[in-house]
């Protein structure tokens, strides 16, 4: 142990348990990508805490969302002993809290259970798990109150033999949708797999709590976003359609077949090789830019979420010229060509709303798809990719599913952007009725967007 001991501070060390952090927090991150980063950090001065966190983010990074983790992780992770001395004592205090609390709950959970027999009423301790009690802690007052009274009836009303089982498995399953409700209301940050070793898990613990209590704009859900912070909200949108553009326009894109050399993705893939060029990677150049059709629902529970999505919209407009743009609501209207770049977004913004007779009445998709293929048939062809925004909360879902199906033969993809949660789609049949004809995605906080842009946009 004494010859290990000193390895604990080095630099090999420190930074293999820092890209451990890393890919325990979500971030995919090769063998490749981390000898990028070695490299990177070979070449710059390491006691620039600046320098060495941007090299950081240029090679182990790939999106908006791994920037805001990597940010929080480094923070939490290169710190001073004395630094972490306090840390290390608040999670200690925090787990003699949990222990505490997790006590309380299991003395609230005690049943007195009337023998059948008319025996002395016994004791009943309900057998959940360490979890299922941590989530019971965490639950608003009322609702404990409301699960304890509602244990206590049914194990008056339940003289059996051994009921424990039976009404432990009825709390478990209302614990389990607390948890995932608690987690939604948390505002979405990464999900975590805890190593087992204290001082990982310490940083790992810490830069989940710090994403929750700063509630990073890139995890709220859209609706939520207050005024105040709008400008900073529309800013991470200009970022992502940015991110997207750049893509697009790039002049070449990876393929198996021999043509160009991709001499980047070559020289990567045989570092495993010390470097001789055992396989060759190719590139070829791109047939077209994508041809897009977007139908954004503008009725009032969309209305927030539309103006995100014609931001988005309107930093493509650069480099995808053919983008057809509709909004709908009890009527569809034919916004193409609003997008103009050379005037301020908010002022068009302002143009669209004003003149429109849709934004933020009912409604009805079905008859928007009838207008757009009857009347602008000639955009839908096997180039085009459609993109719908909606909640899928339309009138005559059935009706409007059929006219989905009509289009989806004419057109090369279909990708639906539902900014209901999740959760809420086992219960909302509409769902269910649309998700046959198209790609339907969980699309309601900029994480959404920015991973279904670079996942499933161009592909």
């Amino acid at each position: 142990m004494e010859n290990n001991a000193p390895l604990q501070n080095t630099f090999e060390n420190n930074f293999i348990r820092f890209i451990q952090i890393l890919r325990h927090l979500g971030l995919r991150i090769s063998s490749a990508e981390a000898v990028d980063a070695i490299n990177a950090l070979i070449e710059l001065d390491i006691l620039d805490r600046n320098q060495v966190k941007i090299a950081l983010m240029a090679t182990l990074t790939k999106s908006l969302e791994d920037r805001v983790i990597l940010n929080q992780a480094f923070r939490s992770f290169f710190i001073t002993s004395e630094e972490r001395s306090d840390r290390t004592a608040r999670n200690d205090d925090m787990r003699e809290k949990e222990v505490r609390e997790i006590g309380s709950a299991e003395e609230e959970l005690i049943y007195q259970v009337e023998d059948p027999d008319g025996n002395a009423a016994r004791e009943v301790k309900l057998p959940l798990t360490e979890e299922e009690k941590r989530v019971y802690t965490k639950l608003p007052e009322d609702k404990r109150n409301k699960l304890r009274d509602y244990l206590q009836k049914q194990f008056h009303s339940n003289p059996v033999n051994n009921p424990e089982q039976l009404i432990a498995n009825m709390v478990r399953s209302s614990l389990n949708y607390w948890r995932h409700y608690l987690k939604l209301q948390d505002g979405g940050p990464p999900e975590v797999e805890y190593t087992g070793e204290e001082e990982i898990d310490e940083v790992l613990r810490e830069v989940v709590e710090n994403i929750r209590d700063e509630e990073h704009l890139i995890y709220q859900d859209i609706q939520k976003i207050t005024d105040t912070d709008m400008p900073a909200a529309l800013a991470l949108i200009n970022k992502l359609s940015r991110r997207l553009s750049i893509r697009i326009a790039r002049r070449y894109h990876r393929t198996n077949k021999q043509q160009g050399i991709d001499l980047r993705r070559t020289i990567r893939y045989n570092i495993r090789y010390g470097g001789a060029m055992f396989r060759l990677k190719y590139r070829t150049r791109k047939v077209q830019k994508p041809k897009l059709l977007l139908i954004c629902d503008v009725s009032g529970s969309m209305a927030k979420y539309a103006v995100f999505v014609l931001q988005f919209m309107y930093g493509l407009s650069a480099v995808v010229k053919e983008i057809d743009s509709f909004i709908f609501s009890e009527d569809v209207e034919n916004i193409t060509g609003k997008f103009d770049k050379k005037r301020p977004f908010a002022e068009i913004m302002t143009e669209i709303i004003n003149r429109s007779e849709s934004w933020g009445k009912g409604t009805d998709f079905g008859k928007a798809l009838a207008e757009i293929d009857e009347k602008h048939g000639n955009i839908l062809n096997k180039q085009t990719l459609i993109i719908v925004v909606s909640d899928t909360k339309v009138l005559n879902a059935e009706k409007a599913a059929y006219r989905l199906s009509v289009v989806k033969k004419k057109v090369k993809d279909i990708i639906w952007l539902n900014t209901l949660p999740r959760r809420m789609w086992p219960d909302t049949p509409s769902v269910g009725v649309f998700r046959g004809y198209c790609r339907m995605f969980e699309c309601n906080t900029l994480a959404h967007l920015d991973r279904i842009i670079r996942t499933q946009m161009l592909y």
